[in-house]
């Protein structure tokens, strides 16, 4: 038993009967004895840019994240016009295209800070205003929390909306994400900007196309599309996928795609994609 009216940086009673090498009096820490810490000094944050491409008014957004975007570009024709550019300091992280007065904003999330990923999302809702704001992002089938048994074979398209407002939001041609799966990233920073009743962005909707892409057709990305953005839409529809295995990305899970450089469905290949 402690002696009551001992310092606190004593050492407990047992070191006067007993000790071992890996742990002598004076080389733990004890209550009191660690020096004051001085508080973190944070840099800095550079700041975000965004440069719009020329045109008129936005009538809808579409943010397409990471791979996402990639998939939807590819089936998308080139830009017409000027390009516009997101940027962290002097580093580009995102483009954007414009189609008729629909914009559709590329950024690759994967390697940003949580501070960037908000900044980013606070800026585009700033400087676009759109009043349709669509974020395209994926989900991983075999790791999903379904509600209902489901099959893996042919994994439905996914959405979640977030709102000011109590209105309730349906995705033709897709199924609700439920919880207790979650949403991070910048699609996840869109959804909490949504909520807020301080914010310009009053509804979002994610739509969460499942991997690998290589087995979609473009109805899974034209039907969901065409209640928030129909010119991007109508751009996809009657489209064949470009996507093969071979654009499909190296993989953090099971179901994601494949590994780069290992037979498709290879076993050491599998479990090396589980880590990456």
């Amino acid at each position: 038993m402690n002696d009551p009216l001992s310092a606190l940086s004593a050492p407990p009673p047992r070191y006067l009967l007993e000790s071992d090498s890996s742990d002598e009096e004076g080389q733990g820490a004890y209550p009191g004895s660690a020096p004051a810490s001085r508080p973190k000094i944070q840099p800095d944050q550079p700041p975000v840019t965004v440069t719009l491409p020329t045109g008129g008014t936005v009538e809808g957004a579409v943010v397409a994240i990471g791979q996402a975007g990639r998939f939807l570009l590819k089936h998308l024709p080139g830009p017409t016009g000027s390009e516009g550019v997101i940027k962290i300091g002097d580093d580009k992280v995102g483009v954007i295209r414009a189609f008729e007065n629909e914009l559709v904003v590329l950024v690759d999330d994967g390697d940003l800070s949580h501070e960037n990923v908000w900044a980013i999302a606070n800026k585009l809702v700033q400087d676009i205003q759109s009043p349709q704001w669509t974020t395209l992002s994926s989900y991983v089938p075999a790791m999903y929390i379904a509600k209902a048994k489901s099959s893996h074979l042919d994994p439905p398209v996914r959405f979640i909306s977030s709102s000011s407002s109590s209105q309730k939001t349906e995705v033709q041609g897709a199924e609700r994400y439920d919880p207790p799966n979650y949403i991070s990233g910048l699609a996840g920073a869109f959804l909490t900007l949504s909520a807020l009743p301080t914010t310009s962005l009053q509804s979002t909707t994610t739509i969460l196309l499942p991997l690998p892409f290589s087995r979609l057709a473009i109805s899974y990305l034209s039907t969901p599309l065409s209640s928030s953005s129909p010119f991007i839409a109508s751009l996809l529809k009657g489209r064949r996928s470009q996507w093969t295995e071979d654009d499909d990305e190296p993989y953090s899970a099971p179901g994601m795609g494949r590994v780069r450089g290992a037979r498709h469905g290879h076993v050491a290949g599998e479990g090396v994609g589980m880590y990456t």
